[in-house]
């Protein structure tokens, strides 16, 4: 079991495969074009830490903490990330998710434009005050998702399942959806539909 990763230089081009640490506690590390594979990290908590072209593959980070933490070209490729604040780290958060569990998280206040989200599941995620300027859902879903003052201009859920987006408290601008799924966004209004 890992309890604590620690390097005063940091790691640059390391390949970290089947760590586990549940709890683990990291701080102040800088990571540089890391590569984390089938490692498990529930709780764990990254404080004031830097992820810079990292990739984590296969990995469980559960309800991990990133407090202060800098996310830059990291990549998430089927990784379990239910739980994560997201709006937590230190203002820098560039990362792309592919195949990932996102439920639980929350995404609230962040520039997520132009982002890319591939068959996620992104149950009862949080979208408030988010900026979703031509962010791109492929085939996620969305049930029980909160979408709140969220700019969805030019967003393309054309291809996910399962929202429920208030036309009246979010942006909505050329924001693709297709049948029958935009069926949903009639509930917004009061009428009947025969």
């Amino acid at each position: 079991m890992v309890e604590r990763i620690s390097g005063e230089e940091g790691y640059a081009g390391e390949n970290f495969e089947g760590m586990a640490g549940d709890h683990a506690e990291c701080a102040s590390v800088d990571f540089s074009r890391c590569v984390f594979r089938n490692c498990a990290f529930p709780y764990a908590r990254f404080v004031d830490c830097s992820f810079q072209g990292c990739a984590f593959e296969g990995c469980n980070l559960t309800l991990v903490n990133l407090e202060g933490t800098r996310l830059l070209d990291t990549s998430f490729v089927d990784c379990k990330l239910t739980g994560v604040n997201w709006s937590n780290p230190s203002g820098v958060f560039r990362a792309s998710f592919r195949g990932c569990l996102l439920d639980d998280c929350s995404f609230a206040s962040l520039n997520l434009s132009r982002y890319v989200f591939t068959e996620c599941s992104l149950r009862n995620a949080v979208f408030a005050e988010t900026k979703l300027i031509h962010a791109r859902f492929e085939s996620c879903d969305f049930a029980g998702c909160v979408f709140q003052n969220t700019d969805l201009s030019f967003a393309d859920f054309s291809t996910s399942r399962d929202y429920f987006i208030d036309a009246q408290t979010n942006h909505l601008h050329k924001t693709a959806f297709s049948l029958p799924e935009a069926a949903a966004l009639l509930s917004n209004f009061d009428i009947v539909l025969k």
